[in-house]
């Protein structure tokens, strides 16, 4: 067998593993996302915190150098109702994305995965996975070396609802504070000063237009100015300068503040949550504001649910949490090996055929 059909092989065997571990992964992703309310509104311990009254919100903005505290006056029953609905509002944003869910999952087999032109719900488990699967590698290799990462810390006898409420907001407020207004700001003000000129910004209502759609999605507003665009040029050339240095900075910040800030993370968080915020980053820019809330939401909410109701209802949930569970590590796994070897055979393959050419051109 020659090395093309090789390569060909490992990608099609590929496509087929992403296809399948992203179709089960979804269907985990649902699973956490109806469990979520029903236990926090159908326990006792859920209906007792979701009594309690909130005063005011603190919103982060600029990478935490500023909170604003937003007056709410609601329950904690209404506050994890509202961020429930964010979240299903992403889903349903993530599965629309890029032509849809299902037109992704139909063309798998036959194109490439390519980042900019794949539907988010369908790349979001393995971007997900493959992120989680070196998350605990990083933190297993800095443990040998006595590099602790610590762990999140709450008070004792802290109702695990209020633990799960401070774990849904996490994702809305850090992405809010660390990427739509780090990144999409700073961005927003670039495009509306390169193009103030263009027509499509002849009136404020236009250039007020253009400064949210950059919150909301960096690619699309980038996409109707004609600025170059992860789907026009790719991710590596597709991100402006400014963008890159936001990342980079960003993601920096984010890693510091989680040890700086304490809660029980110890100085090994720095590099795994570098790397996370990294990754969060690279969605926004790619995809919008749904994406790296989302995979934040992976993390955050999506794992603890599944505990939560493996310990709610014992036996009877127990079996499917630890399936979705590993299947998360094993995905990733997985995903990294298809990518290594398939790398690995397609460098040798181009390797091959530039010494032929080489070869070619000297006799």
């Amino acid at each position: 067998m020659s090395k093309g059909n090789t390569v060909q092989n490992l990608r099609s065997a590929g496509r087929v593993v992403a296809l399948i571990f992203a179709f089960f992964s979804v269907l985990t992703y649902v699973m956490s996302l109806v469990l979520g309310p029903i236990l926090f509104y159908s326990t006792p311990d859920g209906l007792s915190v979701a009594a309690h009254h909130l005063h005011e919100l603190p919103v982060d903005i600029f990478m935490g150098v500023y909170t604003a505290p937003i007056p709410l006056g609601v329950s904690y029953g209404v506050l994890f109702a509202g961020m429930w609905v964010i979240f299903v509002l992403c889903f349903a944003l993530a599965g629309l994305s890029e032509g849809g869910f299902y037109k992704s999952f139909k063309e798998v087999l036959s194109k490439p995965i390519a980042l900019a032109k794949t539907n988010f719900l369908y790349m979001m488990p393995l971007v997900a996975s493959g992120l989680l699967y070196a998350t605990v590698l990083i933190t297993q290799i800095q443990e040998t070396q006595g590099v602790k990462t610590g762990s999140l810390n709450f008070p004792p006898k802290t109702s695990p609802y209020v633990i799960l409420l401070n774990l849904a907001f996490a994702p809305l407020n850090e992405e809010f504070a660390f990427r739509i207004t780090t990144i999409g700001i700073p961005l927003a003000i670039l495009l509306l000063i390169r193009y103030r000129s263009d027509p499509k910004l002849a009136s404020i209502k236009s250039r007020v237009g253009l400064f949210f759609l950059t919150m909301f999605s960096p690619e699309l507003a980038k996409s109707k100015m004609g600025y170059r665009n992860v789907a026009t040029n790719g991710l590596l050339h597709g991100i402006s300068l400014l963008e890159w240095v936001l990342i980079l900075l960003s993601s920096f910040v984010f890693g510091a503040a989680h040890f700086l800030l304490g809660g029980g993370w110890e100085i090994g968080k720095v590099s795994t949550a570098f790397l996370a915020g990294f990754v969060f980053a690279i969605m926004y820019v790619s995809y919008g504001a749904y994406a790296d809330i989302l995979l934040h939401w992976f993390f955050n909410y999506h794992f603890t649910v599944l505990d939560m109701a493996s310990t709610a209802y014992g036996s009877t949930l127990s079996g499917l949490v630890n399936i979705a569970e590993g299947w998360s590590i094993i995905g990733g796994v997985i995903i990294v090996i298809v990518v290594v070897l398939t790398s690995a055979v397609t460098i040798s393959d181009h390797l091959t055929k530039r010494a032929a050419g080489l070869n070619s051109k000297a006799t």
